[in-house]
């Protein structure tokens, strides 16, 4: 270093302020003896002495290029500059306050400023707006400062986006985002993160993202892809299968479909952990209209879905399984899956357990206060009348049935009637719990038939005995069957036993859960 510059050092740590000015400008430019080194120059010209010069913030303004005034916060000083008449400091906060809104109106009169004062890269970026159509001004404006040395255009154009991700404008971050995408020489990883963070955003928020190009959300989506993320392949896999992302159409994130290839990155979503691709996997798979039709693939996607708790899921296979089931097994896998699905609050779910148990009229606090009655003198017969009514129960199911053989974490199982010799009188019924009270009422009858079932057994006798208690116990009280036991046809029981009966009778609601 010259003799001179270590005496304009000297002079400016023992308080000149104009050689620490002059020292905080030479750090910042790099020049005139001095290296270039901007955190010491910032520490010169930040000094209590100097730093509410005009002068100083003419200096930071014109030798620092925007991004790293806007790096280093010094927004303020940019518009001090620009106030006093600097011509770059117009040039940048024009540049900064057009892509900050994504209008160039917003920072036109700081361009015409400067292109009025004779500065030529406000004058080229004046012309461009001129000669460009309304929506296509601020590409226009960028396109024509995309070489400049005091704007660094990707680095500002992503700055303003982050800036407005903070803010929470999801449109305008799509839009600085685009103008970024515009001018980059290449797509570069921060660029296509910030993009899939977008999509993903409008995604859970429910937006239509207007603002990005398809090709241009395609490309980051690829390139995020072969980086392992597994939103973007879920992303773009949606999209290539026609399938919408919350309010993202496919139209906006891909210019065109590719069932195979949506397919495979819906596989790799949904192994990657993305648990509802399978149910997309599913859509796709069961459409026998798709090239990649397969109703196989189509259940094992079902299955693993389900498994993982999706409701949408669990509701389907249960449905599915239920329209079939030949057999009392396949009725109580079935009722399951749609019972894990009712308990996430599923509404088409609860109503197909609805239309599996048969309805019984009256007023539940009557209802209540008579079992109370009937328990003073016959505690066994007043469980039976609450499973009758929570489950909805005939009267020779509710007199027969075992409560701890019987229970099942979704309901209960009425068993086979030993008492009855007709067969489609006495099959097993799976009948599910509607309500959580009901799961409890089962719970607690299951315990007390489990704990008293010796003398239970020697108390209660066989059916008939059951019955000519439980109409003397009505008739001392003034009871009405009604209020308890549900009336039912032998017909209309084997409904709940065959899937493709109790189909025909729930074709409805049945259609509902399924196509939801």
């Amino acid at each position: 270093m010259r003799r001179q510059d270590i005496q304009l050092l000297a002079l400016a740590r023992q308080g000149d302020a104009a050689a620490r000015s002059e020292a905080g400008r030479r750090y910042l430019v790099g020049g005139d003896g001095f290296p270039r080194h901007v955190a010491t120059g910032m520490e010169y010209l930040s000094h209590p002495s100097v730093r509410d010069r005009p002068e100083t913030a003419r200096t930071i303004a014109e030798n620092l290029p925007l991004q790293d005034l806007l790096q280093l916060q010094q927004e303020d000083a940019l518009h001090k500059a620009a106030a006093n008449g600097s011509l770059l400091a117009q040039f940048k906060l024009g540049v900064w306050a057009s892509l900050q809104s994504s209008r160039v109106a917003a920072g036109q009169s700081w361009l015409e400023a400067a292109a009025a004062g004779g500065h030529i890269e406000a004058r080229q970026a004046m012309a461009a707006v001129r000669q460009a159509p309304a929506d296509e001004a601020l590409p226009a404006m960028v396109r024509s400062i995309a070489s400049s040395v005091a704007v660094d255009v990707v680095q500002v154009a992503v700055m303003a986006a982050r800036l407005a991700r903070e803010g929470g404008s999801l449109d305008l971050q799509a839009d600085c985002l685009h103008i970024a995408l515009l001018v980059a020489p290449r797509l570069t990883h921060a660029l296509s993160d910030l993009v899939v963070a977008a999509v993903l955003r409008a995604e859970t928020q429910g937006h239509a993202l207007h603002g990005l190009a398809p090709a241009q959300v395609e490309a980051s989506l690829e390139l995020a892809i072969a980086r392992g993320d597994r939103d973007a392949a879920c992303l773009l896999g949606r999209a290539l299968c026609g399938i919408d992302s919350g309010m993202l159409a496919p139209a906006r994130l891909t210019a065109s479909s590719n069932m195979r290839k949506g397919v495979a990155l819906l596989l790799r979503a949904a192994d990657a952990g993305r648990d509802d691709a399978w149910l997309d996997l599913y859509a796709t798979h069961a459409d026998h209209r798709l090239s990649v039709s397969n109703p196989q693939m189509a259940r094992f996607f079902l299955e693993k879905a389900a498994a993982l708790g999706q409701a949408e899921a669990q509701r389907k296979l249960g449905a599915l399984i239920l329209r079939s089931a030949s057999s009392l097994a396949e009725s109580e896998q079935a009722i399951s899956w749609l019972h894990a699905a009712a308990s996430q609050d599923d509404a088409h779910a609860q109503g197909l357990l609805a239309s599996l148990v048969l309805p019984l009229g009256g007023d539940d606090a009557a209802a209540r206060e008579a079992i109370e009655q009937v328990r003073q003198a016959d505690p066994w017969l007043a469980v039976r009348l609450t499973l009758a009514r929570d489950f909805g129960l005939t009267k020779l199911e509710a007199l027969s049935v075992d409560p701890v053989e019987g229970r099942r974490p979704w309901g209960l199982l009425v068993g086979q009637n030993p008492f009855i010799t007709q067969a489609r009188l006495s099959a097993p019924r799976a009948v599910p719990a509607l309500t959580a009270q009901a799961l409890q009422n089962l719970a607690r009858a299951a315990a007390f038939f489990d704990q008293s079932r010796g003398e239970g057994n020697a108390f209660e006798g066989d059916l008939r005995r059951r019955s000519v208690r439980q109409r003397r116990a009505f008739e001392r009280l003034g009871l009405s069957e009604d209020l308890f036991f549900a009336t039912a046809s032998s017909t209309k029981l084997e409904s709940f036993r065959l899937g493709p009966k109790w189909a025909f009778r729930a074709k409805q609601p049945l259609e509902l859960a399924l196509a939801d």
